[in-house]
């Protein structure tokens, strides 16, 4: 996955914080591309 504004390092985290939240990994594969990255803003913040 490619989205501007975000490095290898951070998806390697976001990669680890959903292998153990089954729920959390459904709900963000569904989301469209707009707001798979508006989730990924928030993450990236907390």
């Amino acid at each position: 996955m490619e989205v501007e504004g975000f490095g290898d390092d951070f998806f390697c985290s976001v990669f680890d914080y959903l292998t153990g939240r089954e729920f959390a990994t459904k709900t963000f594969l569904t989301k469209c591309t707009r707001h798979g990255k508006i989730w990924l803003q928030k993450i990236s913040q907390s």
